[in-house]
């Protein structure tokens, strides 16, 4: 029977709870934040807007990938953040082509590009005689003339590119920093003979001083054009066919009727040259309104190097690894590579095809393909361009590790690069990830990124501000001197006594999702906690899956007893209870680890060691620290939590479980051990024998709180009912079922 089955059938059968009814639940405060206040106690951005480097900075402090350099970040000459820019420069006594022009990419910290691509353009000889004669719209070429093409309606003429060199210095590689300068020639090759716009006075100008006729009408307006653009992709043997790919996936095609050369540069490999070919065309014919509109996009949109800002290449990345977005015009769905943008509004996203990231009003995220400005099927974007270019924008906002239960303000470079951020919409939405199709989305509560210079990558967390305040508070509290205090005031057990099913009770007023903080409606902010799943149905929905599976009845009671630590906070809570609202509450089961010993480097948030005393105390800071080698995890200190109350709790009340039981409620947290193998130097054999039990535990509970995410609350008859009918009997068996000391 399945947990699912379970509740319903327990609806219909509550009345049969005669025997043990559950006490009624004593209701501690929950901490359930709306996040309209979150956000004005912790997203103000204090006058000014969060940049680049705000966002990235702290990854150009240190090399990463354990010290192999990463692309575009850390240098050994300038080890401080940069950030990168486009150059575009026309002719002057280095061209050595006829109409050369250049984009060159800088970084902002040092002279020399770090990659360029170089072309050529021209028109055809026959617009020379053209120059006094109508426009070729107006139809007065002949249908023979060179230089000419007819498509449909309109009749071209034709104008000749080549792309000479394509060059990405080897360091920075991998970002499709080359795509980025193809698409940039590209679209300055549109601008310049297929698009109407631009500044039409100097460019008059600029064509009546040259030698040849330039892009101009006899009327005085700018004359439009086919292109021909010639390339060769130039690629060693070895790596057949990967150049021409990318070429291709750019849009370029192989010219089947050039012949392919092979070639040897005295270096002793052999290249072959590829002829290929991309064609350009002006925009279809459309309406005036239409025609305006789409002039106003490509200015605004489709020419990074025009804009002269600052940018970085950075990967948008979820759960499963880099995130795909739909393309507004066809729905495709697409991984591109990404660009972030800082401006005076905040960041944008772009790609280095030209794609630009908007969020519309909806909560729909897509991306604006260059071809989208002159689509005339977009009816649904008939907007104003700077209303759709508010659309682009998002605005970091920084969260801070600090709550304002906490007086100190340390911290380390490393903790804040490991630090929350969410990127707001201007229609007060937040980027996210979808976690079901891993694609780019908008939602209304906060959702959360992490900034990663040294990959330079956002990732879409599912780490929240009050998870982070937590591990904080646990890396600056619990030391090996408060773990032994802590020890010595509680495990005397005089706090009460209670039997566990009056603690299951109990802690129903807890929430099974301590950390999920907030909720999405202001007005709900106190909202009880039967209406999100209390740590009780966690646990009985536990044991039904352990019973369901077919584990032994002393794993389906371990997973209904295993977080009755938080129970302590209704029995001292002058004590626990206030300093659990107030300051840290321990009771909260949460990743642990051995104290007295070297922290492990995979420990879970291990940004925050630095407050941790005992970093700096010879005595604990060495692999063993205080103990014996091999001296079996029995004997070491863990830190002092719920489920390590437990542990003690029920050996010191006579509760006859196997060895394996006790095992999996004091260790399942110990991450470190039963995930990476670290503390090897301290377990011993008994310790590896319980592994196995304690992984399996693990695992169930994980699979059990994913399911519990949204879940229902099992009411008391239900809960009564579980109780009187199964889990009562394996309690008295294993001596449970008595009254305890706590």
């Amino acid at each position: 029977m399945t947990a699912s089955t379970n509740a319903s059938f327990l609806v219909s059968h509550a009345t049969m709870a005669s025997e043990t009814d559950f006490p009624p639940a004593k209701r501690a405060k929950t901490v359930s934040k709306s996040w309209k206040v979150f956000l004005t106690e912790n997203l103000a951005p204090k006058g000014n807007l969060y940049g680049l480097q705000d966002l990235f900075a702290h990854g150009f402090d240190a090399a990463g990938n354990n010290g192999r350099r990463t692309t575009c970040t850390t240098d050994r000459q300038a080890n401080k953040f940069y950030t990168l820019r486009l150059e575009h420069r026309k002719g002057g006594p280095m061209a050595q082509y006829r109409g050369e022009e250049r984009i060159l990419l800088f970084r902002s910290d040092r002279p020399g590009a770090i990659a360029k691509i170089i072309y050529s353009s021209e028109l055809p000889e026959v617009n020379v005689a053209l120059k006094s004669t109508p426009s070729l719209h107006q139809g007065v070429a002949a249908e023979g003339d060179p230089g000419i093409e007819n498509q449909g309606d309109h009749t071209y003429s034709t104008a000749h590119a080549k792309i000479h060199v394509l060059d990405v210095k080897s360091q920075y590689r991998g970002r499709d920093l080359g795509g980025l300068l193809f698409s940039e020639a590209i679209t300055s090759l549109k601008s310049k003979y297929c698009n109407d716009d631009g500044d039409y006075d100097d460019e008059i100008k600029e064509l009546e001083e040259s030698d040849s006729c330039g892009p101009v009408k006899s009327n005085g307006s700018k004359q439009v054009y086919d292109v021909e653009c010639m390339l060769d992709a130039e690629e060693d043997v070895t790596r057949h066919g990967k150049l021409v790919s990318f070429y291709e996936h750019l849009g370029c095609r192989v010219k089947s009727s050039k012949r392919v050369h092979y070639v040897n540069n005295n270096d002793s490999e052999t290249y072959r040259k590829v002829p290929m070919q991309i064609d350009l065309h002006p925009p279809k014919a459309n309406s005036p309104s239409k025609q305006e509109r789409a002039r106003s996009r490509r200015k605004k949109f489709s020419h990074l190097v025009s804009t002269k800002g600052a940018f970085l290449p950075v990967q948008l990345v979820g759960s499963f690894g880099k995130l795909s977005v739909r393309s507004h015009c066809n729905e495709e769905v697409m991984k591109l590579d990404w660009l972030v943008q800082e401006t005076p509004e905040g960041i944008k996203f772009c790609t280095t095809h030209g794609h630009v990231l908007l969020a519309t009003p909806d909560g729909c995220v897509s991306v604006l393909s260059p071809g989208d400005q002159d689509n005339e099927g977009d009816s649904d974007l008939d907007i104003d361009t700077g209303v759709l270019n508010k659309w682009t924008h998002f605005v970091p906002c920084h969260i801070s590790d600090n709550d304002n239960t906490e007086v100190d303000d340390s911290s380390s470079s490393n903790e804040s690069g490991r630090s929350l951020w969410v990127l707001r919409t201007c229609h007060g939405t937040f980027l996210t990830a979808d976690s079901i199709k891993h694609t780019l989305s908008c939602t209304r509560l906060p959702s959360f990124w992490q900034a990663n210079g040294s990959n330079l990558s956002l990732v879409c967390t599912s780490d929240t501000p009050p998870r982070r305040h937590h591990y904080r508070k646990c890396w600056k509290f619990q030391t090996y001197d408060y773990v032994s205090s802590m020890r010595s005031r509680f495990l005397n057990f005089s706090l009460g006594r209670a039997s566990l099913i009056e603690a299951l009770g109990w802690i129903h007023a807890f929430p099974a999702h301590p950390f999920h903080s907030w909720v999405s409606d202001e007005s709900n902010s106190d909202a009880s906690p039967s209406t999100a799943p209390s740590l009780r149905t966690l646990c009985f929905l536990m044991a039904e899956t352990a019973r369901e599976e077919g584990l032994p009845d002393w794993v389906q009671l371990v997973a209904l007893f295993h977080e009755l630590g938080e129970a302590v906070k209704i029995l001292d809570p002058s004590n626990t209870g206030e300093m659990a609202e107030s300051i840290y509450d321990w009771t909260i089961s949460s990743r642990s680890r051995v104290v007295g010993c070297r922290i492990p480097q995979r420990a879970t948030f291990r940004e925050f060691r630095h407050l941790n005393m005992d970093e700096e105390d010879p005595r604990y800071n060495s692999g063993n620290g205080v103990y014996q080698a091999n001296c079996g995890l029995d004997n070491v200190f863990l830190m002092w939590s719920g489920c390590e109350y437990l542990y003690y709790l029920l050996k010191a009340n006579g509760a006859q479980l196997p060895e394996e039981a006790f095992a999996m409620i004091r260790y399942y947290l110990l991450g470190d051990w039963h995930e990476h193998g670290e503390y090897s130097s301290l377990t011993n054999g008994d310790d590896e024998d319980m592994l196995p039990f304690i992984q399996e535990f693990d695992a169930l509970r994980r699979r059990v709180r994913l399911k519990c995410v949204e879940c229902g609350n099992l009411s008391d008859e239900q809960c009564s009912f579980l109780w009187n009918n199964h889990y009562g009997d394996i309690a008295a068996k294993y001596k449970c079922d008595h009254v305890f000391n706590w």
